[in-house]
């Protein structure tokens, strides 16, 4: 990365490098604080990242104009709005409460079977075939499985969502949206709401009759339930396909790690936070200053945009030793990958399980799977994954 970019932070640079982490590391050694734009600034440092995202100075709730970056408020900007991500108090603890009712502990504990079925059927597909793709074939479909059972989405609806999950996941992130992409997300809004409140006609007694009455007890509208079921579908799939994807490429690129964890299937575990900190999914997330706050001498008036760069954090050498090493067994791991504070990510716990049940499974396998071409990673401004992992099973 050239001397000018290394001044001042540039999403979209930056998901276009193949290797982004020194570009991090040289931001961690500039400083604290970065400029990322006008009125926004990005923090590349742990101890910093990790203060803020607990920080009720900073908050979620963003004014039209950070909207006006990207384009106008329009329904993709209150579709935005009224997620539970996107929400500070009094009504984000209310919304998050109600929707996770549909991840209670209970719940997730009972779907650990039925993961381990999944992984088990998708890596014996893969493996019956001889040759596929990884994502194609086992990190999209088990995150998405698992997300639909959990919202009694039938296994016949999941083709025909998939396009527009994928046109709505195109626009979350930091940074100025093509037009193209902001007109398929808008559209994959008004089908997505659609199929929504047609699904929660039909709840009756299964899995989102939960969430509806928690959600009535709250005092929550009807379009509010819709929007946050379509991101609780969404998020529930979107890091976890990201997760499982960049474990499973660094076990192909690192054959070593692949026979670590063959030789001590107890760390599957702690190996899917090491590839979590070493990868993060998301690289960043953005809030917004509610009130003056002070970052390595600078104050930062209200209504500054400030970029948290997990990535970086993640990879801070005051924080991790050796942070640029894949250590399968890193203990304690206190990554930033899934936030922190009132805003930690409601599906960490499930999504833990699903990448455990994989990177398990891939090391218990006699038939090992080998790189059989180059691997494509994702497009994204803010999310960090692959596109395509071509194996094939020997």
């Amino acid at each position: 990365m050239s001397a000018p970019g290394i001044e001042r932070y540039d999403a979209a640079r930056v998901a276009a490098m193949a290797d982004p982490y020194p570009a991090y590391a040289a931001f961690r050694a500039r400083g604290r604080l970065l400029p990322a734009g006008p009125g926004a600034w990005a923090v590349p440092r742990y101890e910093d990242v990790a203060a803020l995202l607990r920080d009720p100075r900073l908050g979620h709730e963003f004014p039209d104009a950070m909207y006006r970056l990207s384009g106008e408020p329009d329904v993709l900007t209150e579709f935005f709005r009224a997620t539970v991500l996107n929400r500070d108090a009094p009504s984000h603890p209310v919304l998050r409460r109600a929707m996770a009712a549909l991840l209670a502990p209970r719940v997730v504990a009972r779907l650990r079977t039925r993961i381990d079925e999944l992984v088990a059927r998708l890596l014996g597909d893969l493996a019956e075939a001889g040759t596929g793709d990884l994502v194609e074939g086992l990190a999209y479909p088990l995150p998405v499985i698992v997300s639909s059972e959990l919202l009694g989405i039938p296994a016949a609806d999941r083709d025909r969502l998939r396009p527009h999950a994928v046109a709505l996941g195109r626009a979350f992130g930091a940074g100025i949206q093509p037009a193209g992409d902001r007109d398929a997300a808008i559209a994959a809004v008004h089908w997505l709401r659609g199929y929504v409140r047609d699904l929660l006609e039909r709840a009756g007694d299964g899995p989102l009759s939960g969430v509806l009455a928690a959600s009535r007890d709250a005092g929550l509208s009807a379009e509010e339930v819709v929007d946050n079921v379509i991101f609780l579908f969404f998020a529930g799939f979107d890091t976890t396909t990201n997760l499982i994807a960049n474990g499973c490429a660094a076990l192909l690129e690192r054959p070593s790690l692949l026979e670590t964890l063959r030789g001590d299937p107890a760390l599957a575990e702690s190996a899917v936070e090491e590839f979590l900190r070493f990868e993060a999914p998301i690289q960043a997330t953005a809030r917004i200053v509610r009130e003056p706050v002070e970052i390595g001498g600078r104050v930062l008036r209200a209504r500054r945009l400030v970029l948290l760069l997990l990535a970086s954090a993640n990879r801070d050498e005051r924080r991790f030793a050796d942070p640029d090493r894949i250590d399968l067994a890193r203990s304690p791991n206190p990554h930033l990958s899934f936030s922190s504070g009132v805003h930690h990510c409601l599906g960490a716990t499930l999504a833990r399980i699903e990448g455990a049940a994989v990177f398990a499974q891939v090391a218990a396998r006699r038939d090992g799977f080998v790189p059989a071409g180059p691997p494509r990673r994702r497009d994204h401004p803010s999310f960090r994954g692959f596109a395509r992992l071509p194996v094939r099973f020997r």
